[in-house]
């Protein structure tokens, strides 16, 4: 009877392991950086709306060798929050060291009331999209007058995705 007590223990376990949220961590290096420029990733708001932002980008460098197509392929993806004027409050990559665990994806700062997770993510720069819950909202691309735009240019495939939402929750 132990033995079975012990595998059905470590199956418990194993699955508690594969469904917890991965946490992301702040990447911003900058205390107080300026506005954002683009707007595809952020447009000042009203006061205590604030901007969660995805932006994907790949370029594909030609390496001339046919034994290795993609070798000059180079991809990355991360997200943002800005506060209602678009100053950048935090930068936070999936891909990064430690942050490859997988959705959900969850954000706890201090200047957010409550925790921002990312349930769904597309990161094809041709099809972006992403779906996140904070406080008593749920937002996604394409409702909740979230968007996706095609910002590449040269040899860069880039896509810019954003969606405002309001930083103290929906009035209940």
């Amino acid at each position: 009877m132990a033995p079975y007590i012990y595998i059905i223990t470590t199956a418990l376990a194993l699955s508690r392991l594969t469904s917890a949220h991965c946490q992301l961590s702040n990447k911003l290096t900058k205390s107080n950086p300026p506005p954002e420029p683009k707007a595809e990733l952020c447009r000042p708001q009203g006061e205590g709306q604030w901007t969660f932002s995805m932006d994907v980008h790949e370029v594909d460098v030609p390496t001339f060798d046919s034994g290795a197509v993609w070798a000059g392929l180079v991809q990355g993806n991360s997200f943002m929050i800005y506060d209602n004027a678009c100053v950048l409050k935090g930068v936070y990559e999936p891909g990064a060291e430690g942050n490859d665990c997988g959705i959900p994806f969850t954000i706890e700062e201090n200047f957010l009331p409550f925790v921002l997770t990312v349930k769904q993510v597309n990161f094809d720069v041709g099809a972006p999209r992403f779906q996140f819950a904070y406080a008593n909202g749920l937002f996604t691309i394409g409702n909740n007058h979230c968007t996706c735009k095609d910002v590449s240019h040269n040899l860069e495939a880039e896509s810019a995705c954003k969606c405002a939402f309001p930083l103290h929750g929906e009035p209940a």
